[in-house]
């Protein structure tokens, strides 16, 4: 199984775009190249927030600009598993997702982190995208084995 398909509760309808979408966002967040950090930014609708701990942002600029500066801390690859996805509801386009995300970082360490996602789903011209996504994760691990 690929480890960007979640499982959906089985008594629970979940528009199967909204897992698609999930499952090509987290493999294009896994990969560093230019192309890839405007596919990330082109998931979301051109007004949408993002918010990753501390950092909140909004528009397209924004969020390519959030995405561009997550590969050039101490973080050298990513790999996202995605556990779960919880639609609020039958057919809702609010969903919370889990999983955990490994790091190789650039000091050689590896570190594993759980993380959660709160999203708001959207068609935006034919296209499903997010108009909001939170996520929720402990950045300490990686502090921490930046550290030594």
């Amino acid at each position: 199984m690929s480890n960007y398909v979640a499982a959906v509760p089985q008594n629970v309808k979940l528009d199967p775009k909204v897992a698609k979408v999930f499952a090509n966002f987290y493999a294009t967040s896994d990969d560093p190249s230019e192309k890839k950090h405007h596919d990330y930014a082109n998931a979301f609708t051109s007004d949408a927030t993002l918010v990753m701990g501390l950092r909140k942002v909004q528009g397209y600029d924004a969020i390519l600009e959030l995405r561009k500066s997550l590969w050039i801390g101490p973080v050298k690859t990513r790999l996202h598993t995605l556990h779960k996805i919880f639609p609020f509801g039958d057919d809702a386009n609010e969903v919370m997702i889990f999983g955990h995300v490994d790091y190789q970082l650039k000091n050689g360490k590896d570190v594993t982190v759980n993380w959660a996602g709160r999203a708001q789903m959207v068609d935006d011209g034919g296209d499903l995208k997010m108009s909001f996504y939170q996520v929720y994760s402990d950045s300490a691990a990686i502090a921490n084995a930046m550290k030594d």
